[in-house]
């Protein structure tokens, strides 16, 4: 979820959806021996760097009205007789990094970050910044982009060919406009896309947007979007003709709930966390000691089933927003607590 609305916007808001949204109680489904990794304030994305077994989460304090700036952390999951820690990345970090959405990819040989930022600055409200790690294992930034077409991005994806795609969740930066769109249900959040010289967007709006991922599938390059309002994932195929980029939308998989970010395992099985109830949610926002449900579901892409792994009311976790597994492990992040769940593979 992307915050960036004055907290009264919340409110008005939250009066608006308790009606429609206000959520009962979901059915809990625990697993046992789950863990904290502590540390990380409001952990709200990862990913997985498969080579060297690291997870690396975007980590950024969203209460006190984001005042705060953020950082990347690292956890290692190389040695399984270790204990998870989450370790700081000390690097040259860009000013006004408030992270978001992150993605990892292997660009042309060198280890690459794509992370969102979100400066609070008028002439340039949201960024992409880069960092690359060198032969000696220190990351360092290289290089910020930005585009009008950045107009609320949520989260990123990075392909190795250094392609990257943002998922807006808002057709706008201005909070009125925002407040405005939700009022009337206009979807206007689209696709930002950059080819590695210049941006454009990919003419598929909706409302809310949230995860993104692209995987192969045979022949087929598959982009899966996470759609809040819609409680699915929307498919699209991409096509490529000419240079040219544009995706044609194939279905939706409907998953119950809000789903936030989208990952996928060794197997090809896709997982990604999922808010139950907007009204719940935006009183978390509000107040830590209102708990907001995280579910976390696997996604069989093959066959379109869903199955839910994890459910919890919020006192293991609450509003949790990324969820993969891991050798043994179910990793869960979340939007403002200062830890990660760590889980027995269910």
């Amino acid at each position: 979820m992307h915050l960036t609305f004055p907290r009264h916007f919340f409110l008005i808001f939250a009066v608006l959806t308790v009606l429609a949204n206000c959520g009962g109680q979901i059915q809990e489904k625990p697993i046992a021996g789950c863990e904290r990794i502590s540390g990380t304030p409001g952990p709200e994305d990862f990913d997985l760097i498969r080579e060297t077994s690291t997870v690396i989460v975007s980590s950024h304090e969203r209460r006190n009205g984001l005042k705060d700036i953020g950082a990347l952390y690292e956890i290692s999951f190389a040695n399984p007789k270790e204990k998870l820690e989450a370790k700081k990345i000390e690097t040259n970090y860009p000013e006004n990094f408030r992270p978001h959405g992150i993605s990892y990819a292997k660009v042309k040989g060198v280890d690459t970050l794509a992370v969102i930022s979100h400066t609070l600055q008028d002439e340039i409200p949201h960024t992409l910044e880069i960092f690359e790690r060198s032969k000696s294992g220190k990351w360092t930034h290289t290089k910020t982009l930005s585009d009008p077409s950045l107009t609320s991005p949520n989260d990123v994806f990075m392909t190795e060919s250094g392609e990257i795609f943002s998922s807006n969740d808002n057709g706008t930066s201005n909070a009125l406009r925002k407040y405005w769109d939700m009022i009337i249900r206009s979807g206007r959040a689209d696709v930002s896309y950059y080819d590695g010289k210049t941006f454009q967007t990919l003419g598929v709006p909706v409302m809310l947007g949230n995860g993104i991922y692209i995987r192969k599938n045979g022949n087929q390059e598959l982009l899966y979007r996470s759609v809040f309002s819609e409680k699915a994932i929307r498919v699209y195929e991409v096509n490529r003709v000419n240079g040219k980029i544009n995706l044609t939308y194939l279905e939706s998989i409907s998953i119950g709930a809000g789903p936030d970010n989208i990952l996928e395992d060794e197997s090809g099985m896709l997982w990604l966390a999922a808010h139950d109830s907007t009204y719940k949610f935006i009183r978390h926002v509000m107040n830590r000691n209102n708990l907001a449900p995280t579910r976390v579901f696997k996604i069989n892409p093959n066959t379109k089933e869903v199955t839910e792994v994890y459910a919890n009311e919020g006192a293991e976790i609450s509003a949790g927003s990324t969820g993969l597994v891991y050798k043994d492990k179910l990793l869960i992040s979340q939007v403002f607590e200062d830890f990660l769940l760590v889980c027995p593979r269910p």
